[in-house]
């Protein structure tokens, strides 16, 4: 018979040095809050970035190894007097903090409504951030559940569905998704969140389901660190799609009339430069749409003859690839990229999902 083996994470200094110096109590209590205390990355005259995805989410910088030991895994779990008791979703208050029309915050959104999870969103000010002056983390989405804060797209989408299959609490959750700052070559400090695609099973699963979440993990992180990367300089490819983009984001964004007329002023000339930027960065080919549909369709080759990648319904990497397209659903870009790759059929099969709240138990 085979044993259940549990997940087991090997962290890098100064992370064991928490564990070993402080306690393992201590350390529960730094990870329990996910916020961060680094200064806000975008300065006052630069504000206007914050309305696309570059102000959302974080980005991946591999600082910590998993070590599988088993075909069967099983998170341990945390067991503290501390924790609270156990709540269903349905039994927590959820508020998203976001920009409509950010990829990130549409993976979210994508999440929450495929699985019917009822939930208030607060739409963030690019230019001023005042709905955020009670958290040091200044990038959206971020999300309250209850009174606990959660930051990032995918380490929200991880833990909430960690919570759906039966983890104890939210709380406990978070444990197993710390916050790990470093500092990159440059010097400037870099977060990264371990684990941040696994969901965290509190029984073991079988071999099947094991290369199930496998796949899902190497999609979902496919998203974050290459797929968003190549909308960006598509949406603010020219100056006219830049304007257009601008348009379209102030129109959907439940912002007031001055930032309305500022962003849109400003900020298409602000973006196409920062478009242009993130080409640089993401060494994106020169034909920028190319390389977007190129990426499309890594992944519908990936989905292959399925309905979905999860199958007969969609797993998280399908609402990951849904959410980051869903708000740009009036842009050139979009309609391009439905036109000449083979996502549209997917793509509206994945839609009609979530706007139907398919997977509501």
């Amino acid at each position: 018979m085979a044993a259940r083996i549990a997940i087991r994470l090997t962290f890098r200094s100064p992370l064991s040095k928490s564990f070993s110096s402080r306690g393992h109590r201590s350390f529960q209590s730094r990870l329990v809050s996910t916020t961060n205390n680094r200064p806000e990355f975008f300065g006052t005259s630069r504000r206007f970035m914050a309305v696309l995805a570059t102000g959302c989410g974080a980005t991946l910088a591999g600082f910590v190894s998993y070590r599988m030991i088993s075909n069967n895994v099983k998170a341990r779990p945390v067991k503290d007097s501390n924790f609270p008791a156990k709540k269903g979703i349905s039994d927590i208050s959820i508020t998203l903090y976001q920009y409509q029309n950010c990829p990130f915050c549409g993976k979210v959104r994508a999440f929450l409504n495929y699985y019917g999870i009822k939930y208030n969103t607060v739409e963030v000010s690019p230019l001023w951030k005042s709905e955020l002056s009670f958290s040091k983390y200044k990038k959206v989405p971020l999300l309250m559940a209850d009174d606990t804060q959660i930051n990032d797209s995918s380490v929200i989408i991880s833990a909430l569905r960690s919570l759906m299959v039966g983890q104890d609490s939210i709380e406990q959750i978070l444990v197993y998704y710390p916050e790990i700052t470093t500092k990159g070559a440059d010097g400037k400090e870099q977060t990264e969140y371990a684990n941040r695609y696994f969901i965290m099973y509190k029984e073991a699963i079988d071999k099947k389901s094991m290369e199930q979440e496998k796949e899902q993990r190497k999609w979902r992180k496919w998203v974050d660190n290459s797929f968003v990367h190549t909308l960006s300089p598509n949406i603010y490819r020219t100056a006219s799609e830049a304007m257009q983009a601008f348009e379209y984001f102030t129109k959907q964004s439940n912002v007031s009339t001055f930032e309305k007329y500022s962003t849109y002023f400003a900020g298409p000339v602000v973006m196409y430069f920062v478009g242009k930027h993130v080409k640089r960065k993401h060494n994106i080919n020169d034909d920028v749409r190319q390389a977007m549909y190129d990426e499309a369709e890594k992944w519908m080759k990936a989905v292959g003859k399925r309905k979905f990648m999860g199958g007969s319904a969609p797993n998280l990497a399908d609402l990951a690839v849904y959410g980051v397209l869903s708000g740009l659903e009036g842009l050139d870009t979009f309609k391009d990229l439905m036109t000449h790759t083979t996502m549209k059929p997917w793509y509206n099969r994945v839609k009609e999902a979530v706007q139907t709240h398919a997977g509501a138990c």
